[in-house]
């Protein structure tokens, strides 16, 4: 398929050149390896392995032509061993090329230098463990070389986390109803006492800012992210990540967090414009490109949003969720409110209203829309992308994935061993992944440069 290749040709390129805190930190071959003879793992300088991971070049170098190898994962944690393993024929040269490589007996049939730790299978975590082993610290994977009931050559793959030294600033609310009045989008009446914040006490916690200001950057892009508390799609895994593609993140969340901000189970135009303002008036946020992001339940609240201030921000990406307002469950209100007043919705999930559809069209700048033809969530989660798109139209720019063999979630980061435990969907899952968040990639880096 097109963009199965167009994903691949694209996560070369991310991998390389623009996401330095992905894979780049002066790391090559492992001591002493250096003059080695036998077999062993290789990788081009410069590399170095992250929990969130894109295919790059691994080859194991002199094996035996036409011999077989079982290449052979592991993990061991307090919790438990994780595992993978995958079956390959040395070839003629006697280097296999994982990136080029089509494995015989393996959790995945395409050539994936990076099958091996996103096929990973082990204990059961907790979200909150899930955030720390994969984001928060470092996971450390051997993959060894199998023939003849022997180990043949052995690496110690360390995956860092993307999370681990990057910690969010907490905002209040008071820090929104300042930035609100400041713009002139609100008045606060005059009370007869000082607010409650006057005195220099904080309020309740509304959001989590997360800066990518460098020495090189010091304007970037900035994404609000309505959290989804999905497993492995929740702003804990996607934060980093947006982050590392040279984007601030100013995570809403929108109907639960694990973080201890202030939980809702709606969004009002007056939390996001106040949001807005409160952007607007950072010296390190560009203005001009600010997106929403949002996947599963939260998505619609992204594009809503697009909509809704599309004077004021550029962009969007969604994923796995409806294109339209959909009625909170057991009741014809919605989840979106105006003045008070909820927005109207569409109180039935299952049918597809043209009509209902958000004008994506007055969206003046790029979208990235993706969906899984197996979503066990939202079961017509293609219909509802394909409405989008008839709506909005062509736009340079936008990435649309259809992943007809994905399942529901495809925004998790690409290379995370989690939600991929059904065989039949997970490894278009992740190859939905990489081309979702390549198109993702792209969009920011671009504004980063403008």
């Amino acid at each position: 398929m097109r963009w199965r290749r167009d994903a691949r040709r694209a996560a070369i390129v991310v991998a390389f050149t623009v996401i330095a805190g992905l894979v780049l930190s002066g790391c090559s071959a492992p001591p002493g390896s250096r003059g080695q003879v036998g077999p062993r793992f290789v990788t081009p300088p410069l590399i170095h392995y992250t929990s969130v991971l894109w295919p790059v070049p691994l080859q194991l170098i002199g094996a035996e032509p036409g011999s077989r190898v079982r290449l052979v994962a592991s993990m061991p944690t307090p919790q438990g061993r994780w595992s993978s393993e995958a079956t390959y024929t040395i070839p003629l040269s006697g280097t296999l090329d994982l990136a080029r490589a089509r494995p015989q007996l393996a959790p995945f049939a395409s050539p994936d230098s990076a099958g091996l730790f996103w096929s990973l299978r082990g204990p059961e975590l907790s979200p909150s463990a899930q955030i720390e082993k994969w984001m928060g610290s470092t996971a450390e994977v051997t993959i060894d070389a199998v023939q003849g009931g022997r180990i043949v050559a052995s690496r110690l793959f360390r995956l860092d986390g993307l999370g681990a030294n990057l910690r969010p600033s907490r905002v209040y609310d008071r820090e929104f109803v300042e930035a609100a009045v400041a713009a002139g989008d609100l008045e606060l009446p005059q009370p007869e006492t000082d607010p409650p914040w006057s005195g220099g006490r904080e309020t309740e916690p509304v959001a989590d800012f997360y800066s990518a200001r460098s020495i090189e950057r010091p304007r970037t892009p900035a994404v609000i992210v309505f959290d989804d508390t999905s497993p492995g799609a929740s702003s804990d895994f996607v934060a980093p990540l947006l982050a590392a593609f040279g984007a601030a993140v100013l995570v809403l969340p929108s109907g639960g967090a694990a973080n201890g901000a202030q939980t809702v189970n709606a969004i009002n135009a007056s939390t996001v414009e106040a949001a807005l303002d409160w952007l607007d008036a950072r010296d390190d946020i560009d203005g001009r490109n600010i997106f929403v992001y949002g996947s599963g339940p939260a998505e619609q609240f992204a594009l809503w949003s697009a909509v809704r201030f599309s004077d004021r921000i550029v962009g969007a990406f969604g994923s796995g969720g409806s294109t339209a307002l959909l009625c909170m469950a057991g009741s014809p209100v919605s989840a979106a409110f105006e003045n008070g007043i909820g927005v109207p919705c569409q109180a039935d999930a299952g049918r597809v209203d043209r009509g209902s559809i958000f004008a994506l069209d007055d969206i003046r700048g790029p979208v990235v829309l993706g969906c899984g033809g197996r979503d066990e969530v939202l079961l017509n989660a293609c219909r509802w992308l394909d409405a989008a798109v008839e709506v909005r139209g062509v736009h340079a720019g936008d990435g649309i994935v259809r992943a007809r063999d994905a399942a529901h979630p495809i925004t998790v980061p690409p290379g995370l061993p989690i939600d991929l435990a059904d065989p039949v969907t997970a490894e278009a899952t992740e190859q939905a992944r990489i081309a979702f968040w390549n198109a993702v990639a792209r969009i920011l880096l671009r504004a980063g440069r403008s």
